[in-house]
């Protein structure tokens, strides 16, 4: 639980990083695939998901904590949560980049 609001917190931290438009935790294969604009466009897609990512994990540990939801009904709600940011990165990789996954290879 605690270990979830730390992963939360940075999570806030990195959101904020592209807020201020640093590049600290981006790999140096994202800045050599995209242009500065399109860099640019890249960077602002990715907070939303950071800060939803962030405030969902921080959330989600504190009604874990308060255990008032049974274990199923959590698992199915933080299931359903997580994915509208996991789906959001990926359309932010597509739009961008033309690729689902940097880590991916061309075909």
């Amino acid at each position: 639980m605690i270990f979830s609001i730390f992963c939360g917190i940075s999570m806030l931290i990195m959101g904020f990083s592209h807020l201020i438009k640093k590049d600290y935790f981006l790999p140096e294969k994202t800045k050599d695939l995209l242009s500065l604009a399109k860099f640019q466009s890249y960077q602002k897609g990715l907070i939303f998901p950071y800060f939803f990512t962030g405030t969902l994990m921080i959330c989600m540990a504190i009604v874990d904590m308060s255990d008032f939801l049974q274990t199923s009904t959590f698992i199915i709600l933080y299931t359903i949560l997580g994915s509208i940011p996991i789906i959001m990165l990926i359309v932010n990789n597509k739009i961008n980049t033309g690729r689902y996954w940097f880590w991916l290879k061309d075909i």
